[in-house]
């Protein structure tokens, strides 16, 4: 769905620690593989990122950066387990009970000179440990939008023994006027080599940014919410790599569309004016 980075400076048994920067989160607005350029100019991007980043912090370059790859290793999704090795200069592999993605990650990296410092390791999965269902990861997911508007469940203040949980924030609906949003979809429009001139590269932009236009469907779409500044950076240049390419402000849910009011019900994890107007949408859906 994201592809995302963030500094960790303390110690964590289990998952990130509390009091986190601000990570960085680029929307891909998909649990499936249908974009492959996309995710690859995002795991590029981020890789950058990490570069300038690592540059000017003394701490973080000597501790290096932790990976969590994506579950696709077959066919495309192999490429681009590939892609995400070399970008991010991956200098130790490790590969857990899939005897078969060791064996083609270890041949391909040692017939890449320039992956000579990248070692490949192969580690036993524990025993009892069995595959997620997709049940399972379909629930997981909405567990963690939900999470995302409503935080975790947590005792009130003050609270009797025997009292019940609540939400530990309160999400915020706004209103706003389809004339104020502009929604833009991504789509991958990359040429085969074979519609290509002989050594000759694609002129345009291999993801492209389509309008959408306000209809009912969009209601309980998932909206990542552009930062203000790549907003104004994508509106000089016309790029769309200025939106897909930048982290996102944070995310919405359509609530309500109104189609005779022209209004749209967003749900925010906090209150107050929304941080930017100009969205990103997937296939992302959720109800409350």
């Amino acid at each position: 769905m994201t592809a995302s980075a963030v500094t960790v400076e303390t110690y964590a048994q289990t998952g990130l620690p509390p009091g986190l920067s601000a990570p960085l989160v680029l929307w891909y607005g998909s649990t499936e593989l249908k974009n492959i350029d996309l995710y690859k100019a995002q795991v590029s991007a981020i890789a950058a990122k990490i570069d300038r980043r690592l540059e000017g912090d003394v701490d973080a370059r000597a501790s290096g950066i932790i990976v969590n790859t994506n579950g696709w290793i077959e066919d495309d999704g192999y490429k681009l387990l590939l892609h995400a090795i070399e970008a991010l200069r991956i200098s130790i592999v490790l590969v857990m009970g899939h005897d078969r993605l060791y064996s083609m990650t270890n041949s391909y990296v040692q017939k890449q000179p320039h992956l000579s410092s990248t070692k490949v390791i192969r580690l036993p999965r524990s025993g009892g440990v069995v595959q997620r269902s997709n049940a399972f990861r379909r629930q997981s997911k909405s567990i963690s939008m939900k999470r995302y508007f409503y935080g975790d469940m947590v005792l009130p203040p003050n609270a009797q023994p025997g009292a019940n949980r609540v939400p530990q924030l309160t999400p915020f609906l706004a209103h706003v006027s389809f004339s104020d949003v502009t929604i833009y979809k991504l789509s991958s429009v990359a040429l085969s080599a074979s519609l290509l001139p002989v050594a000759g590269t694609q002129a345009t932009e291999s993801v492209q940014l389509s309008q959408v236009k306000i209809t009912e469907q969009l209601q309980h779409s998932l909206l990542a919410l552009c930062h203000p500044e790549a907003v104004q950076k994508f509106q000089r240049s016309g790029r769309g790599s200025d939106l897909y390419e930048s982290g996102v402000a944070g995310f919405v849910s359509v609530d309500r569309v109104l189609m005779d009011a022209d209004k749209l019900h967003l749900l925010s994890p906090c209150s107050g004016a929304l941080p930017s107007h100009t969205m990103l949408i997937g296939d992302i859906t959720w109800m409350d």
